[in-house]
């Protein structure tokens, strides 16, 4: 790729989409490709980044350092924090990516990155927001509101996902979702050339000046007393927005065909969901799974090696929409032990819809 303009400002470029858009996918794209930067990618969660342990040259506490020269660091609490430390390094990144989370405001941080004290350190380069051609439609209230606000700050828009919409479909999401500050790419897994994403030069703050942050919030375990509470001193839906979260972990096997089941019984308020299974039809390699709209794939991945295999999963949605009790008594019926013994799986991505009908 061509060479990014030397600056006494590292370039940052914020990456944002709404839940499940490809965000992750992308980051993953940079990471391993032959870019020749010193990269520092500020994360919620580096778990989810594939990263191969080959490439690992050194972990130091919350950051992984890669052979390539690339950084990871997770963000623990402050943003800024976490970059003035990658900035404290030796070996100083010469670009940072930022990953807001699929429910955050890219405004709140773009601005992090533009009070005047550190404009001589940090310069934002661009805002890059990730869209999933074939879900964006088919999001209401207040997720359509906070997809349409991050597609509305985008420097430039990666509409991911194309293959998976018609022309006619793609032609109209691209009528009634753009904006004329925004370039658009169109891409299948997230592939984009580098010199089309990074250090662009694309960002005007002027057009943030009078923008209002949106009050986002994500409640853990679907909490009963942190909504009320949320709702009282949250009265302007305009502008706030809660989610609530829920989690499952076991050491137990699951079954494929009982997960299948169960991703079809989740309400659709559940928009997102992503983990790593110990699957009893795959006992030596982890399978991931990834809900987002009505789509439900299961991939195999990497080998357990000397990993104690386990089950992680992450359920996100709309405000009251978690159920803490129905959701554990769904995933406890995936286990191995309440279902029949299944056979081992031949092909390495499943992938089904949840409105398909059940099978009996």
């Amino acid at each position: 790729m061509a060479p990014i303009p030397k600056t006494s400002a590292v370039p940052v470029t914020i990456i944002t989409g709404f839940l499940g858009a490809g965000k992750t996918t992308l980051l993953n794209n940079i990471l391993h490709a032959d870019h020749g930067l010193r990269v520092a990618v500020l994360v919620n969660d580096f778990g989810s980044i594939n990263i191969d342990a080959k490439l690992v040259s050194s972990v130091e506490g919350d950051m992984i350092n890669l052979a390539n020269g690339c950084i990871c660091c997770t963000i623990r609490d402050d943003l800024l924090r976490a970059a003035l430390r990658l900035l404290d390094r030796e070996d100083k990144p010469e670009y940072i990516i930022v990953e807001c989370s699929g429910v955050s405001d890219p405004v709140s941080v773009a601005q992090t990155f533009m009070m005047p004290e550190l404009r001589q350190w940090l310069q934002v380069d661009s805002i890059l927001t990730v869209v999933d051609a074939e879900q964006l439609e088919a999001l209401t209230g207040q997720e359509a509101y906070l997809a349409l606000e991050q597609i509305s700050v985008a420097d430039i828009i990666i509409l991911n996902k194309v293959d998976l919409v018609t022309p006619e479909r793609l032609a109209k999401l691209k009528r009634e979702w753009s904006y004329p500050q925004a370039r658009i790419i169109e891409t299948t897994f997230a592939q984009v050339p580098l010199e089309l994403v990074l250090g662009v030069g694309r960002f005007s703050p002027d057009r943030f000046l009078d923008k209002p942050t949106s009050d986002i919030h994500v409640h853990e375990d679907g909490s009963e007393h942190d909504h009320e509470h949320a709702h009282e001193e949250h009265h302007q839906p305009d502008h706030s927005m809660v989610f609530s979260t829920w989690s499952w972990a076991t050491g137990d096997k699951l079954s494929l065909p009982a997960i299948r089941k169960v991703s079809r019984e989740l309400p659709t308020t559940i928009y997102r969901a992503k983990g790593i299974m110990n699957l009893v039809e795959s006992p030596d390699r982890k399978a991931i799974l990834q809900v987002v709209g009505n789509r439900v794939k299961v991939t195999i991945s990497d080998e357990w090696g000397a990993e104690t295999p386990y089950t992680e999963i992450v359920v996100i949605g709309s405000h009251g929409a978690v159920d803490s009790e129905k959701l554990r008594k769904l995933f406890d019926s995936t286990l191995e032990k309440n279902m029949n013994v299944a056979n081992k799986l031949v092909n390495t991505v499943s992938e089904w819809f949840r409105g398909e009908p059940k099978i009996t």
